[in-house]
């Protein structure tokens, strides 16, 4: 078996200690606003989670949701696909739809009409 080394300075390159002032403030460390590139202005999420503070920029916490909500709209097509083929796959319903798309035309080349 392989022993994998880690660098004490790997490890704390992108650490580093704050003092929270009376008024509840913290500075955050120039070497990480400038990896961040947070400036003065730059908006800022603070996250309490299970007792710890996740503070990210706001247009990555926004990427982050974008992302998350893309992921359990796909998961609930998922889920409902197989009801909602039982309604949509049917015989009745796609002749009326070749009806309305198509009208009374026997050479339509639409992908409904080839189905059927």
């Amino acid at each position: 078996m392989t022993q994998m080394l880690i660098s004490k300075f790997e490890l704390t390159e992108e650490m580093d200690i704050v003092h929270v002032s009376s008024k509840g403030q913290i500075v955050i460390p120039e070497k990480i606003r400038k990896l961040l590139k947070i400036k003065e202005g730059s908006k800022l999420v603070l996250v309490l989670d299970q007792g710890s503070i996740i503070l990210a920029k706001e247009k990555d916490v926004e990427r982050i949701l974008d992302e998350a909500e893309r992921r359990e709209t796909l998961g609930w097509m998922i889920l409902a696909s197989p009801a909602f083929r039982e309604v949509w796959d049917n015989p009745i319903d796609e002749e009326v739809w070749k009806k309305y798309l198509c009208g009374d035309e026997t050479s339509c080349c639409c992908p409904l009409c080839s189905r059927i």
